[in-house]
């Protein structure tokens, strides 16, 4: 058989390609989100769940949506701003879904989750569940982690995030882990890139219309070194009584709020100054009150109402000493405040930057991001003259008219990307300022220039500002980004460029980013982004490809795959082989198992799955045919068959190329309890048992995974422990082997490769 077929057949197996629907509803598809709905749909049979983070604004909405018509039960999660988003995007596709938030989660009640361990009704269990914008579920000690656990027990779960990653790699791990549980931290690198579908703007470029990211601008403001030395030298905070700050976060904290702007410095002050202000007052009635207490005391326009300490509070003795220390920073707060109230030249600096970014992209529609909703507030009151201006914090919207809707605000600005009638001169907003409320799943495509108010702790959060620019259906051909930089001393002493930086890097090498670092000088971002172009996936060397992270490494090897797949394969199921010359002697097999196809390829007599190992041979298993050996052919077949046997049986003891962590207290515990049992219990308890070794030895999601660690530490008699521990096994979503019309179960295509 020639080289070219056997090619084709390996590539057309490892893609699985499957024809896929064109459209969902009323929403054509791109052929983008065609492939990625095709390739999320076998990852979500494998391995009971999918990640899709792919670039901002790549329409990760409707692939979703795509994939969730072929489940009956559907339910989503997302950020309550994005629910409307959602509403009208389930509409469109004539999807059917339920919707909760993550901050209903997060406020729920830990036993609402609970069901077959209270007296409450057990909650929905749902097919498919959705998760967007699931890097605010990163952290698995939070409750609303523990609340999507549990929503997600039994069902596959659809990940959405085009920035996975914010601080370090462990979140992409308690991400997968709702899916996969323990076995999330052993996943094989081909393994990780199945389950991760990630694809970048550049990789799509000519066949996606989304605006290239111009180089970032960057401003720098002037300084003023003595706030931070006074900010960071505080005295020491009194904390509450179950726990507070030290005084070095504390002043971390507001040096962060005035690198944003003056006014946040202000407002944060006047929150300290009252804080400081109830405990004195508490500490004086003799109480000392805990958090919970403290916020019984108001605080809003400036102004401090009181409670009745006496009454709120438990008493304390001994409390001079504690009373002593608040007075002093109390008194510390309440000077710099006198002495900072003059101050006003760095916000007049933000406001003529801003006017100056303005007048340079004049005709443009320019949106600006904050952290804190004051440095938005104070921006429009300087540049709201000017017209044409609007902000939108969580306390609504506003133009120099007055108040109005957030709809309103969004549609005024981008009204051809919400749908929304254009609005008259005297209506239009041509400046949007917003906090961070917008930076994640809003289409404000109708701008073309995106400001970063301030530097967040994340570059993630950066992404994703400028995600709502840089999307599908966007007319521009180009998105201007611009930088202000804090103050030099706050820059120091908070150190936020380099953690921002260090976590670009982590994200960058876990999940891939497309953008250079928007913090970079413009001549180092401009080297990062030409040695991303020389190493464009469509004819990557192999150090390129191998220096990259595992999503981009997949879609190198998807993209020589693809080029494979140019001929037309033979009729049959029969086994065909070609060799081909090489620098190294090898082969590159398609071998089709029940959990799916799989591409082995095999190097110095070693069978590897890994990613690099499979970029190297593809791309030197491309060059010219000559004649196979026999010997050859019948060694690499032996070496195959064995890797199919070890394989199989690994799957069926329950260890496979990654598995979950090993629970030898459970299984050694399962095996004490059958041989403690009494002869005529022996063979019943055994049935029981099989299934309780299969809970403890396979992929289980987060919340069994929970269960099993309690039980691990349960005193129950042996029976109704091994009854415990094999119910599991109903409410699990174990992998279902699909029954594949594409060829019988084993080696499918063998290419061998022959150094001279």
């Amino acid at each position: 058989m020639s080289a070219a077929v056997v090619r084709s057949r390996i590539a057309r197996l490892v893609l699985a390609e499957s024809p896929s629907p064109v459209s969902v509803g009323d929403i054509s598809l791109q052929p983008h989100q065609i492939s990625a709905a095709t390739r999320l749909r076998a990852a979500l049979e494998r391995f009971n769940g999918a990640l899709l983070c792919d670039d901002v604004g790549m329409g990760k909405t409707y692939v979703a949506t795509a994939v969730a018509q072929q489940y009956a039960r559907c339910l989503v999660v997302s950020p309550a701003a994005l629910v409307s988003m959602w509403r009208d995007a389930l509409t469109a596709t004539r999807t059917v879904a339920d919707i909760v938030t993550f901050e209903g989660l997060s406020r729920a009640d830990g036993d609402d989750f609970r069901g077959r361990h209270t007296n409450a009704p057990a909650p929905t269990r749902y097919d498919l569940v959705v998760v967007d914008e699931a890097h605010h579920a990163r952290n698995p000690a939070t409750n609303r982690y523990f609340a999507l656990a549990s929503l997600t027990r039994g069902a596959r779960v659809l990940l959405l995030s085009a920035t996975p990653i914010h601080n370090r790699r462990a979140d992409l791990v308690a991400l997968l882990s709702l899916f996969l549980g323990s076995r999330a931290r052993s996943m094989t690198s081909a393994e990780l890139g199945f389950c991760i579908v990630r694809r970048e703007h550049a990789q799509l470029a000519g066949t996606l219309m989304i605006p290239a990211v111009a180089l970032a601008k960057h401003h720098q403001l002037s300084d003023a070194t003595r706030v931070v030395d006074e900010l960071m030298n505080l005295p020491p905070p009194l904390p509450v009584r179950d726990g507070g700050l030290g005084g070095v976060l504390i002043g971390r904290g507001l040096v962060h709020q005035w690198a944003s702007s003056e006014a946040a410095l202000r407002e944060a002050v006047g929150r300290r100054i009252a804080r400081a202000t109830a405990l004195c007052a508490s500490l004086e009635a003799g109480t000392y009150p805990t958090a919970r207490e403290l916020e019984t005391w108001t605080y809003d326009d400036g102004a401090l109402q009181l409670g009745f300490p006496e009454l709120l509070s438990a008493p304390v003795l001994g409390h001079a000493e504690l009373l002593d220390a608040v007075r002093k920073h109390l008194k510390a707060l309440q000077e710099f405040r006198v002495r900072f109230s003059s101050a006003s030249a760095l916000d007049a600096d933000r406001a003529g930057i801003m006017a100056n970014i303005r007048s340079f992209h004049a005709g443009a529609k320019i949106v600006a991001f904050a952290q804190y909703s004051e440095t938005v507030s104070m921006l429009f009151r300087r540049l709201a003259p000017a017209g044409r201006a609007a902000m939108l914090t969580s306390h609504g919207a506003r133009v120099a008219g007055g108040a109005l809707t957030r709809h309103e605000a969004i549609g005024r600005f981008a009204p051809l990307a919400s749908h929304f009638p254009p609005p008259g001169p005297a209506e239009a907003i041509d400046l949007l300022l917003t906090t961070d409320l917008l930076s994640e799943g809003v289409n404000l495509q109708d701008a073309e220039v995106v400001v970063h108010l301030d530097i967040p702790w994340t570059l993630a959060r950066m992404e994703q500002r400028v995600g709502r620019v840089a999307r599908m259906g966007s007319r521009h051909g180009r998105v201007h980004v611009h930088v202000l930089h804090p103050p030099r001393s706050a820059a120091v002493g908070l150190g936020n460029e380099m953690i921002v930086q260090r976590k670009w890097t982590i994200a960058r090498s876990s999940v891939g980013t497309s953008a250079p670092n928007p913090l970079s000088e413009p001549i180092h971002a401009e080297n990062v982004i030409a040695a991303r172009n020389r190493s464009s996936l469509a004819n990557a060397s192999v150090s390129d490809a191998l220096a990259e992270s595992i999503p981009v490494k997949t879609e190198c090897l998807r993209s020589i795959l693809q080029r494979w797949a140019t001929c037309d394969d033979v009729d049959g199921d029969e086994l065909i082989v070609a060799t081909v010359r090489s620098t190294q002697s090898g082969f590159v097999a398609g071998v089709l198992l029940d959990d799916g196809p799989h591409l082995l390829v095999g190097l110095e007599h070693e069978v590897s799955t890994e990613l690099d190992d499979q970029i190297a041979a593809c791309l030197s298993a491309s060059s010219d045919e000559i004649p196979t050996d026999a010997a050859d052919s019948e060694r690499a077949l032996r070496e195959l068959q064995s890797w199919c046997v070890r394989e199989s049986a690994s799957r069926a003891a329950g260890i496979g190329a990654s598995s979950t962590v090993r629970r030898p207290q459970i299984t050694s515990r399962i095996d004490l309890a059958i041989q403690s049992a009494p002869p005529h219990l022996r063979s019943s308890r055994s049935v029981t048992a099989a299934r309780a070794r299969h809970v403890a030895t396979t992929q289980q999601c987060a919340a069994i995974e929970l269960e099993l660690d309690s039980l691990a530490r349960s005193d129950l008699p042996a029976d109704e422990w091994l009854d415990a521990v094999a119910a599991l096994e109903s409410s699990s979503s174990e992998p279902r082997q699909t029954n594949r019309s594409t060829g019988t179960v084993g080696i499918q295509a063998l290419l061998l490769t022959r150094a001279p």
